[in-house]
């Protein structure tokens, strides 16, 4: 037991540190409470980095109501396409830096267009305000019926290259059949040029090419009139869209090294739809922010919504996200990167 001068400095310790907690919990509520104020009313801008009617588009205006009704403020859609998502995200580094633009974009491609060294890019991953994680997903490979590449035992022993169709060389997509079809040893070649999914996919069905690299999402929309099917997901797990499906791992045995390829680059596309802020912008609105889409992206209501329009959810929280940007673009040395870069950009690749 303790007695005299000692208990006494136990009960004095004890009233301050219990003060301290009620004087930090008061000064957090104050801090809400004056970022509450501050976007009530106000007008923002959410950015996106896709084309109207396009999974980024939909995922964006399916949220901003209920931001909107969380914050009590406005959010105006904005469709910046062009230059794989360069365009947006220069748009919102540009903004004022307040929290009052936000932007819907793709992680792998925020990360893939730095470490390969794109024209255009005024970012540093590392630093950007990750707000939150809306969506992660696994890449597929999505063949066409058409195809004698039924599955990836086909296409290890395949006498010809396994054609696949792409946009260009970082559609986030292209970069990924390369990377697989180097690391496995799979004769490989990738037809760039096509417009859009509705290109590509007319390709695969008159059997012009073989198949894409596509995330799971998009494979889910395509499969449904049979003329098209998944081979194998570009990842550890299966896909819960394609739980049939193998993946990469079990269809075959790779080794040390192959893993490594494969492992990086599902990494970098698990990063799914990420929502970004300017940076700069104060840490308590940050906070707040993130707080905020805490609780739309877990509302069961979104949630119901989301599954509705047949997207994907797999909420991250800011903090998260962070770290898996940073582990994306932290995890290869300058030698594996200048190597990997090389493989995504220089080859395997044809022009239409």
């Amino acid at each position: 037991m303790y007695h005299g001068t000692a208990a006494r400095r136990i009960r004095l310790l004890a009233a301050l540190t219990a003060g301290l907690a009620v004087a930090s919990l008061s000064a957090g509520i104050a801090r809400a409470a004056d970022e509450a104020a501050f976007f009530k009313g106000k007008t923002g801008k959410f950015v996106t980095m896709g084309s109207p009617g396009g999974g980024y588009d939909v995922h964006m205006r399916t949220l901003i109501p209920y931001l909107e009704k969380k914050l009590g403020a406005k959010f105006i859609p904005v469709n910046e396409t062009g230059a794989g998502g360069l365009l947006a995200m220069n748009r919102t580094i540009n903004a004022a830096p307040d929290g009052t633009t936000i932007l819907l974009t793709g992680g792998e491609g925020v990360v893939t267009a730095q470490l390969y060294g794109l024209a255009g890019v005024r970012y540093d991953a590392r630093k950007m305000v990750y707000l939150a994680r809306v969506s992660g997903e696994a890449k597929v490979m999505l063949m066409g019926a058409k195809s004698p590449f039924k599955t990836l035992a086909d296409m290890l022993k395949g006498s010809r290259p396994v054609i696949w169709a792409g946009s260009g060389k970082t559609d986030g997509n292209s970069d990924f059949a390369a990377i697989v079809g180097h690391a496995l040893g799979i004769k490989t070649q990738i037809i760039l040029g096509y417009k859009g999914s509705g290109g590509m996919n007319l390709a695969i069905e008159n059997g012009e090419v073989d198949g894409r690299v596509v995330s799971e999402e998009a494979a889910a929309l395509f499969v449904r009139g049979g003329k098209m099917h998944v081979v194998a997901t570009l990842a550890r797990e299966r896909s819960e869209q394609f739980p049939k499906a193998p993946t990469v791992f079990e269809a075959v045995k790779l080794n040390a090294d192959q893993a490594r390829w494969v492992d990086w680059r599902a990494g970098v596309a698990a990063l799914g739809r990420l929502l970004v802020t300017t940076p700069g912008t104060p840490t308590e609105r940050v906070a707040f922010l993130r707080a905020a889409l805490k609780d739309v992206l877990n509302d069961p209501a979104f949630v119901a919504d989301v599954k509705k329009r047949k997207l994907a959810i797999g909420y991250a929280s800011g903090e998260a996200a962070e770290k898996q940007v940073a582990a994306a673009m932290n995890t290869l040395d300058a030698r594996q990167i200048a190597e990997v870069k090389d493989v995504a950009l220089n080859r395997y690749y044809t022009k239409r």
